[in-house]
């Protein structure tokens, strides 16, 4: 059964990595394997196209419905029904899904069956879950930032099956409810304990950062964490214990397992008609789906359910079976109900976890204590979680051990148990519920000052870069050495096959050469230089709430994918919030060696220096120089933006100008026109009109004009009339709201430049554009 469901494992995940999807009569190749499942030496390879064309099928389905794109930006109309109890993201902001089943854009209602993620801003309306809306709302596509190391928020949309996004205007007459229609018990409950959560997290209260983690161990709500506590959670390794997944779910199953066995013994007659322990399986099986069904059945609940349920199948038929028999009937069962499935970090992480357990409980340790067992568990499942945490997140918590061989006995064993009573309580009786929920928070908090302690250890964390794709293989392998027996001869051999994983790096610049990366953070900007053994970064993007900036979104997880251990100089162009928003968070994580701005008191810490034109330093044969503000300059604002210019030792050069409009071009022109000359230009102020005059462009005259704009932004950037002004001087022009992120090399022996967009070295079938 494993090498079954690795085959079909294989197939579905071979078209991820497909640019489409394939043409609809080569489906008519599952008919023509299908004969070959009978005959052993070609079974494989028939289960692996069965497994391909599955996920095929599948993606079909989800890239349907298309939101057209002259609808995008467009107000129109939607009906449709609220799928899930809006979760409040600020105080003036609600967020919902929305499944839609009709779209009027003006020329009349045609259908439109999609998922849609809504948001709804200073409304004193609240949606419930089952009622059926009419809302006047503005969408777009599924897009988000396309950068190498960031989170594909557009892979998120497509596995969730969200085919639009947007946001519901100020229209009172048109946004209005139609109907509210008949919702499942669990469902009136999920919306009962979300209502009572938000009034018992009063700013006030102490216990209420607790509740939000008892909400997320209930109903599955995480929304309400904080970022501090995600940070603590991810430094400590313990993120599982906030999600709804196997740990929670078996437990839950184990525990009404054990009630149902210890009361159906004592019930002499029941016991012989039906054995107690299949009849104790089913109970928990029953308990955990009602506990699924709670947290809103995501895929991690899901995933966990059906191992329970293969393992309750094999229990009940009376057949052996091993711990890799569920795992491999899980994997299958779980792909054909949603190959998407494996497009999620989670999904990877739990089976594997579950893999490292099942080898090392498979009688490789010999006759150990309980408490000996225990650590060596936890011990074993960090080594082994490391090759999948490094792919996907690029950091692994080195205290995890220690944390979770505290932290998970206390949650599963106290902290669940009290919450899934107090849900039981609440349903009786909400007030004697919520005192019971908020005694579940107490007991949370006599552990949670110790996983934060641990969390703000220099040594908590270890940040490397990406690993390259070859090297996860060996890693894993290599695992799997090392955990043999002792006394098995050349274990050692294991370490030479995980050294790739931490040793091979991305390729550096070679020396006198410099590598631009003008990186996609929505209507912003930054850009991120390396030289051979130094870098810098100009500005670092948008702030957009106090949860979320594209420093620490973007930036940061692009440097550590590069490799990066050292950010030597920052430069903060000027103060704009889409320039300066996200520096704080690329400063806590990457404390900047030499900053320089034209704001320095904005700066943290006040650490910055003010930028002057006669500023300069070499790196590695690569010449930086500041061009602008001169030393006598009173400009402000966008005018005073650091203008920086680059030269490799090959002679090209790109110009980063900031936000500099037409006053500070003319003094560019008047005082170093002969400095303005450059290959590579990042355009000034994203393409605006106030920018880019006709003599600027002809003093720099660059081969190259990049637009840092976001997709679809308000502004309408870049402005038609500036693109044309580019193009007329045959400039090859790009954007990152279309492309992603941008790389050009400044070459130390070739005069040709070439540009590498992000979006068109990582096609995917599930991007707009990318799919048939």
């Amino acid at each position: 059964m494993l090498i079954i469901s690795l085959a079909f494992l294989a197939g579905v995940l071979a078209l991820q990595w497909c640019a489409g999807l394939p043409p609809l009569w080569i489906y008519l190749a599952v008919v023509a394997v299908l004969p070959f499942l009978g005959r052993r030496f070609l079974r494989l390879p028939a289960v692996f196209i069965i497994g391909f064309f599955w996920a095929a099928l599948r993606a079909e389905y989800a890239l349907h419905p298309v939101l057209a794109p002259e609808i995008e930006g467009k107000t129109v109309i939607l009906e449709g029904k609220v799928l899930e109890m809006p979760r409040q993201i600020s105080a003036r902001q609600l967020r919902f899904l929305f499944e839609a089943e009709r779209l009027d854009s003006g020329d009349g209602w045609m259908d439109f069956p999609a998922k849609v993620r809504l948001d709804w801003y200073g409304t004193g309306l609240n949606p419930a879950a089952g009622e059926r809306w009419q809302f006047a709302v503005r969408l777009k596509r599924p897009h988000g930032f396309a950068n190498p190391g960031g989170f594909d928020y557009e892979r998120w949309l497509f596995q969730q099956g969200i085919r639009a996004t947007g946001y519901v205007r100020k229209d009172p007459e048109r946004n209005r409810r139609l109907a509210a229609e008949p919702v499942s018990v669990t469902s009136r409950l999920r919306s009962r304990l979300m209502s009572a959560f938000d009034t018992m997290h009063p700013e006030a209260d102490a216990n209420s950062s607790s509740l939000s983690m008892i909400r997320a161990l209930t109903i599955g709500d995480r929304s309400s964490l904080s970022p501090g506590q995600w940070e603590v959670l991810r430094a400590t390794g313990t993120s599982h214990l906030m999600a709804i997944s196997g740990l929670h779910i078996s437990l839950v199953a184990g525990l009404v397992f054990w009630l149902v066995r210890w009361l159906w013994l004592r019930c002499g007659q029941l016991a012989e008609v039906i054995p107690a322990k299949k009849a104790a399986v089913v109970a928990g099986l029953v308990a955990a789906l009602l506990y699924a069904l709670l947290s809103g059945f995501g895929i991690p609940a899901r995933r966990a359910f059906v191992m329970v349920a293969a393992l309750t199948l094999a229990i009940v038929s009376d057949r052996y079976t091993s711990l890799f028999q569920v795992l491999g009937l899980a994997v299958i069962v779980t792909l054909l109900i949603d190959p998407l499935a494996v497009l999620s970090a989670g999904w990877w992480l739990s089976f594997w976890a579950v893999t490292v357990i099942a080898f090392m409980v498979g009688g490789r340790y010999g006759q150990q204590g309980f408490a000996q067992k225990w650590i060596n568990l936890h011990v074993v499942l960090a080594f082994g979680m490391l090759p999948l945490l490094l792919m996907f997140f690029q950091q692994a918590s080195l205290v995890a051990p220690v944390a979770n061989i505290i932290a998970v006995p206390w949650v599963s064993f106290a902290v669940v148990p009290v919450a899934l009573i107090g849900i039981v309580v609440f349903s009786l009786n909400e007030t004697a519920g919520e005192l019971v929920l908020q005694f579940a928070a107490v007991l949370l908090d006599a552990v949670w000052p110790l996983l934060q302690w641990m969390s703000g250890l220099e040594f908590a964390q270890w940040h490397q870069h990406e690993p390259l794709a070859w090297t996860l293989l060996p890693a894993m392998f290599g695992l799997f050495v090392l955990l043999m027996p002792r006394g098995l001869p050349a274990r050692w051999t294991g370490i030479l096959l995980l050294l790739p994983l931490f040793l091979v790096k991305p390729a550096a610049p070679v020396p006198g050469e410099a590598r631009v990366t003008l990186l996609d953070v929505g209507q912003g900007l930054s850009v991120v230089v390396q030289t051979r053994h130094h870098v810098l970064v100009y500005d670092a993007g948008p702030r957009f709430s106090d949860a979320f900036d594209t420093g620490q979104a973007v930036v940061v997880p692009f440097l550590r994918h590069q490799g990066v251990r050292q950010l030597d100089t920052l430069v903060v162009s000027h103060g704009d919030n889409d320039h300066i928003g996200g520096v704080n968070s690329l400063l806590a994580a990457y404390p900047a060696t030499h900053i320089i701005s034209s704001v320095p008191e904005e700066i943290a810490a006040n650490r910055a220096h003010s930028c002057r034109r006669g500023q300069q330093w070499q790196w590695d044969g690569v010449l930086f120089e500041v061009l602008h503000p001169g030393e006598d300059d009173s400009l402000t604002g966008n005018n005073a933006s650091c203008v920086l210019r680059i030269e490799a030792q090959g002679g090209q050069t790109a110009l980063l100008t900031g936000d500099i409009e037409r006053q500070a071009e003319q003094l560019l022109l008047q005082e170093v026109r002969g400095r303005l000359p450059a290959d590579v230009l990042v355009v000034p102020h994203h393409g605006s009109k106030t920018s880019s005059s006709q003599a600027f462009i002809e003093a720099v005259e660059p081969v190259m004009a990049l637009m840092p704009s976001g997709y679809r932004n308000r502004y309408g950037f870049p402005k038609a009339e500036i693109t044309d002004r580019y193009t007329d001087i045959q400039a090859t022009v790009d954007q990152t709201g279309l492309s992603g992120a941008l790389t050009v090399t400044l070459a130390k022996h070739s005069e040709v430049l070439e540009i590498q967009r992000y979006r068109d070295s990582q096609p995917r079938y599930w991007r707009p554009g990318k799919n048939r």
